[in-house]
């Protein structure tokens, strides 16, 4: 995984902007997106590089977009937020147990939209997922979020919305503009715009988050907090 040593080095910049430049940059970071990090979210940038045949820098690079620190998250919420691009966007979650994949997917979401829904897997849904532990109640990851939302001050800016299925008002809504994802979850972002465009809506621009990955190179998420082996912020437990 990325060391942060490497984005502390004052030529760090130079680096971003040299290798946003290249022909391929964009390339390379879409397939390294869809097709690498769901099977090796773990990567090193050595090994991204061989696998590319690209150089060190540009995996480097790749990989600080694709994924996040814990400590990067903290510093991101810190800040003010910018000026919206857009109106009305969404995102969507089980958020079993609150972590810091949850905290920068719904910060993306707030960054991008001035209003913003978020749809809370049902109770019913949750367990035709599969999940490997006992889904919290609704009720009680619901008001999880709203803490979270709360002290963050977003909690009059969103609406917070059942989801019974994996689309929910994105597939519905004539007033969204934009969705957010995980990596592993951008196929259902094509799936959203396929169903929009049949039924005559506007596709939503799909952003991908970042993901945050835990202490191992792995990503934070609640199977992993569920089963022990890690807390909300990727820490080792036992």
């Amino acid at each position: 995984m990325i060391e942060k040593k490497y984005k502390d080095d004052p030529l760090w910049g130079v680096l971003v902007d040299v290798v946003k430049a290249l022909p391929r940059f964009q390339e390379h970071l879409t397939y390294v997106r869809d097709e690498i990090l769901p099977k090796r979210p773990d990567i090193s940038a050595e090994e991204l590089s061989r696998a590319l045949s690209i150089p060190i820098g540009e995996a480097l690079i790749i990989l600080d977009e694709l994924r996040k620190f814990p400590c990067e998250v903290e510093e991101e919420l810190s800040k003010e937020l910018p000026d919206p691009e857009h109106e009305h966007v969404a995102l969507g979650g089980t958020f079993s147990k609150l972590h810091y994949g949850h905290m920068m997917l719904l910060l993306e979401g707030f960054k991008l939209g001035r209003s913003v829904i978020i749809g809370v897997t049902t109770d019913e849904f949750a367990k035709k997922l599969g999940k490997k532990y006992q889904v919290p109640p609704f009720e009680m990851r619901v008001s999880e979020l709203k803490s979270f939302l709360q002290r963050m001050g977003w909690i009059d800016r969103c609406e917070i919305l059942p989801l019974h299925d994996p689309y929910g008002v994105t597939v519905v809504d004539p007033d969204l503009e934009a969705l957010i994802t995980s990596p592993f979850t951008h196929y259902r972002g094509v799936e959203i715009n396929d169903v929009r465009l049949r039924k005559g809506l506007r596709p939503l621009r799909i952003v991908v988050c970042p993901l945050v990955i835990a202490w191992d190179g792995k990503p934070i998420s609640s199977t992993r907090i569920f089963l022990g082996e890690i807390n909300e912020r990727g820490e080792p437990l036992g």
